[in-house]
């Protein structure tokens, strides 16, 4: 646990609206923020009006996702350091829209905060020293597990051609080589699944360092009432190498040899091209809207993400919440107990999670038992839960 340290207030160094602007709105509310760094949110009052004008049915998806960006009303909006019109111009520029963030907060000093917390990947590294230079308590949010890139590496060349190039050995090493340096900068690193920890700690972080924070989700999951199709398997995210479509394919093709009867579908955008032969077995949907996706949980039998590298799926805990047991693998950061709440299987190993599948459609009393015993787990990792947790990580009480 953090030593406590009330008067600490952070400078939040954020590209996007991840997790919904969770950290600076947690932080806000505890007032611990000084100011928040971020490129483009939809709170603006032109964006606003552009929204209400347009019917959400008729706006282009890059439109839709950006008037997503809406900052909660918990964060103060005079300590909100944007720059709308510069991100707007690089909207198709990631990088440099980054950039930007880290280059106003290193020239405004970080507005005056005495902490700073930052979940860039690894391209904020001159920002982090020049906070210690300046004296800062640094804190680093690590949201994937740090051996991604060999891991891709890996599995592009079990299977070239499948997906683009990737970073090549050098590059993935150099990335791993700038963590390192992140880490021994920063004061405190937080994490939010044990098989982060474990990547982290092999990779050289020191363990003295490292605060577990697992993520949540919104409570109004456990309102949704759980309608299980018998057969019914469902798969949620971005449809490539990294998330094991591949192995789930394969698993339903054993599944399909072996006369079971099944539905498996997948939601998501698709990085692939999955009319090839090495994924040829589930139905692919495509990218669905949230509300169906709520339905697509709430009617699914068994939820599988046979994933090889994440951070901590949230697509899991909600499965989980509506009731659905979950077959996934170490690398997905879950909260799923082997045998308890769903199945934990290896990477890469479609006859074992092919097994798993199969037992878990054909015992029905155990399906039962399992779904119950996710919904009650997942109570454990909402919203709220996540606060608590990352307020007491840091010592913000």
């Amino acid at each position: 646990m953090a030593e406590s340290f009330p008067q600490r207030r952070y400078a939040v160094l954020q590209a996007g609206a991840r997790m919904h602007y969770a950290v600076p709105a947690l932080l806000a509310r505890a007032n611990a923020l000084a100011a928040f760094y971020t490129d483009l949110h939809a709170s603006h009052r032109p964006l606003q009006l552009l929204k209400a004008l347009w019917p959400a049915n008729h706006q282009p998806k890059p439109l839709k996702r950006l008037l997503g960006r809406t900052l909660p009303p918990a964060v103060p909006r005079q300590l909100v350091r944007d720059q709308p019109l510069a991100s707007l111009t690089r909207a198709r520029c990631s990088d440099r829209n980054d950039a930007m963030v880290l280059e106003r907060a290193r020239r405004e000093l970080f507005g005056g905060a005495n902490a700073v917390y930052t979940n860039f990947i690894n391209n904020d590294i001159d920002a982090i020293k020049q906070a210690k230079d300046q004296g800062l308590h640094v804190v680093h949010e690590l949201f994937i597990s740090p051996d991604v890139g060999r891991i891709m590496l890996e599995e592009r060349q079990r299977h070239p051609g499948i997906e683009p190039a990737g970073e090549g050995l050098a590059e993935v090493e150099a990335g791993i080589a700038r963590d390192q340096r992140k880490w021994a900068l920063s004061d405190q690193v937080l994490l939010p699944s044990e098989y982060c920890r474990q990547s982290a700690t092999s990779l050289g972080c020191a363990p003295v360092k490292i605060s577990l924070v697992p993520y949540g989700i919104p409570e109004h999951w456990f309102d949704l009432q759980p309608d299980p199709q018998p057969g019914r398997i469902l798969f949620v995210g971005q449809v490539g190498l990294r998330k094991g479509n591949h192995v789930l394919a394969e698993a339903c093709r054993l599944l399909s040899a072996r006369g079971i009867r099944f539905e498996c579908r997948v939601a998501g955008p698709p990085q692939v091209d999955t009319r090839l032969p090495l994924f040829e077995g589930p139905t692919y949907m495509g990218q669905v809207p949230r509300s169906q996706i709520q339905e697509e949980f709430c009617r699914a039998d068994l939820f599988v993400l046979p994933t090889l590298a994440e951070g901590m799926a949230l697509v899991h805990l909600e499965a989980m919440a509506c009731g659905v047991p979950v077959i996934t693998t170490h690398h997905c950061g879950s909260v799923v107990r082997d045998g308890l709440d769903g199945f934990i299987v290896p990477i890469r190993d479609a006859q074992v999670l092919a097994d798993r599948m199969q037992q878990l459609l054909e015992d029905r009393s155990l399906r039962a038992r399992m779904g119950a015993a996710a919904r009650e787990r997942a109570r454990d990792f909402t919203w709220q839960r996540y606060g608590e947790r990352l307020l007491e990580a840091l010592g913000v009480f």
